[in-house]
């Protein structure tokens, strides 16, 4: 049995305009987010201590683009329209980096991928334990981190908890609030160093 010419027509047709409905561009509802340092009013001098900071490790749930979310103390969620915009380790350093040298007031702090053969007052190494928002927009930031002086010598090891709560429950709100635990970890990090370089000032001081 033969098919009519225009009945034909109308097969190849919807054929075509199927395939061109299937190779058209989709709408990607995806959005991409970066953690972002604190803003100064002032210019980091070069007086300040020379500080390496790395490495920096981070848990292998949070090694993925998907924004991490935690729902309850043995649960996460993953948005997976809401990502990270590079991967996650080298934003928390370059902005852990960034917060370190306005809290020293110094531009002599860089991470230990850019400046590999700097001998440096001080290295800070950096194990992230948790880093996090909750569905509320929260955010908490658990880290252990060690300070050696220039020969590699450890002279603080600490554990320490940032939390921070954001203005509103949503993905940008909790970014933002782990912006700032991030560089609340900072200003710690900045503590510990001014401490430890008032002490070496007193001993050179007494030798």
């Amino acid at each position: 049995m033969k098919h009519p010419v225009g009945a034909v027509a109308v097969v190849a047709l919807s054929l075509v305009v199927s395939s061109c409905t299937l190779l058209s561009p989709r709408h990607d509802p995806s959005r991409f987010y970066t953690l972002a340092a604190r803003s100064s009013g002032g210019v980091p001098g070069s007086a300040g201590p020379s500080v390496v900071v790395g490495p920096v490790a981070l848990p292998a749930y949070l090694d993925r683009n998907e924004i991490a979310v935690r729902v309850s103390p043995n649960e996460l969620t993953y948005a997976q329209n809401e990502r990270w915009a590079e991967p996650l380790v080298q934003n928390f350093t370059r902005v852990l980096v960034e917060d370190l040298g306005t809290a020293l007031g110094s531009d002599r702090v860089a991470t230990i991928t850019t400046a590999p053969t700097l001998i440096p007052d001080y290295r800070i190494e950096v194990v992230v334990v948790r880093f996090e928002a909750g569905p509320d927009g929260s955010a908490q930031l658990t880290a252990r981190w060690a300070v050696r002086d220039g020969a590699g010598k450890i002279q603080r090891i600490k554990q320490t908890q940032h939390q921070r709560q954001a203005t509103g429950a949503t993905t940008e709100g909790g970014v933002h609030a782990l912006s700032a635990a991030l560089a609340d970890l900072a200003d710690e990090m900045a503590s510990v160093v001014r401490e430890l370089g008032a002490e070496r000032a007193q001993r050179a001081e007494r030798s």
